[in-house]
Order: C-alpha cells, then structure tokens, then sequence
C-alpha cells in the first residue's frame, strides 16, 4: 500500500555540505534517504521543503515521500534515527494527502538569525551563532530591517549562481530582539532567495557596528546596487525553525 508520509527534521549543519543531496558529498538529504531506505528496504524519493546551505542548521525541516508500508507511525522517528547520526534526527511523522508536496504547498517559512554579541567567544555558541565581539546597536539593526517586509525584488541580496525564474520574494515579517549578549532575528516569509538572509544579515551587522546607515538596505532594494552590502553572514547563525501549510 503506497502511503504519503511527512516528517520533521532537525538537524546541526555544521558538518554537511548543505541540504541537498550532491554526488560525493555528505549532504544532509544523502544522509536521510540512506536512513529511509536503511528503515523501508526500497528506493525512496524525498521531497523537501527548502535547500539550506552549508553550515545552516533547521529545527523544522519538512520532507515528505511516497513508500508502500503498513509501518505504525507512532514509533517510526525512533526507527529511523536508529540509521541517523547525532547531528540529524527525525522529529514527527505523519501521513498527508496524495497531493501533499513538501515545497510546493509551503505556505510560510520562519528561519532565525542568531548574533553572539559577547565581548569574547564563547565555546557553547560555537557553530551555532555568529560571533560578533564588536558592540551592536539593536536600535539601529531594528530601522534598517523595517524597510524590508513587503513583496519586493530581493535580487541584490541573491548569491551568486543561483537560478530563479524571479527574484520578487514577499517577506512578510522581520523582528529582532537583544536578550543579553544574543540578539535574535526572526524572517517569515513565503519563500526566500539563495544567501538572501545571510546577506540581509551581513549588512545589518555592519548597521549595527555603525559602519552603515541605518538606510542602507533601503538603498539596496531601491537601487539593485551591491555595492552597498556588506560581506555575507556566517551560515552557522542560521536556523530553518518551521514550515508552515
């Protein structure tokens, strides 16, 4: 009997070339359908809802595929974690519709951007924030950012070598918050463009140093100018945290 099952993933991206599976390297979706396969003994497909890059991580990854099983959903992340490694692990499981598509119904996705902003290192946000020893200014990062909800041409924050058919993305919400030393960023929107966070964070980081005026990414948008942008962010702040349907 076919069934079409969905699952969370969470997984640390710090030793993966990224999600999607690439021939001869580790891959966090390589990983995962030999795991599948490893729990069903037959060739599976996955569907996933987004391709994060290397050195992201996600705590609400969505895949979903198509397998003939009778398996009792209710114990199956523990038996596919059993094939998982440490850094990977399956979250829920549960059966969708025929026409359920992991990508393709998304209706949302929340990702979080996290900033150590202590005065130095600190081991336990090693490869799970971004270390920036400089002060930052939450105010100023929090004026830059407001500019930027809105269906928009977000193609200046586009890394390079990626294929879109365009590069109008609707962004629905932008929030920031300083709680100590961590500052946290919050992106909710439809969908997003290759590197658009990372490179959105990387110039707001630069706002925050008072490097940049707090326009600059205004200035951006406006202009398509890349100029204006500051280096791209460190993947390893990076969180896909849900997916909404």
């Amino acid at each position: 009997m076919k069934r079409n099952l969905a699952l969370e993933v969470a997984y640390d991206g710090t030793n993966y070339h990224g999600y999607q599976d690439q021939p001869g390297l580790i891959t966090v979706e390589g990983t995962l359908k030999r795991a599948l396969e490893a729990t069903f003994l037959q060739e599976i497909q996955i569907n996933s809802a987004g391709r994060t890059d290397k050195g992201v991580h996600s705590l609400g990854q969505v895949v979903n595929f198509e397998v003939s099983t009778t398996i009792d959903l209710g114990n199956l992340p523990r038996v596919i974690n059993y094939h998982l490694p440490a850094d990977v692990s399956v979250l829920s499981a549960k059966e969708v519709e025929e026409d359920f598509h992991a990508r393709f119904s998304a209706k949302a996705k929340l990702y979080r951007y996290v900033i150590y902003n202590g005065r130095y290192r600190n081991p336990i946000y090693h490869h799970r924030a971004c270390f920036v020893h400089f002060h930052l200014d939450e105010k100023k990062m929090e004026e830059a950012l407001k500019d930027l909800p809105g269906l928009r041409d977000f193609g200046v924050f586009m890394g390079r070598h990626a294929v879109v058919k365009d590069t109008y993305r609707n962004l629905y919400r932008v929030d920031i918050k300083r709680k100590k030393d961590l500052i946290i960023i919050h992106f909710y929107g439809k969908s997003f463009l290759k590197n658009m966070i990372r490179r959105i964070m990387g110039t707001t980081i630069e706002i925050g140093r008072g490097l940049k005026s707090p326009d600059t990414l205004k200035k951006a948008l406006e202009s398509q100018d890349k100029t204006y942008l500051g280096p791209t962010a460190p993947a390893e702040g990076l969180y896909l945290m849900r997916v909404d349907y």
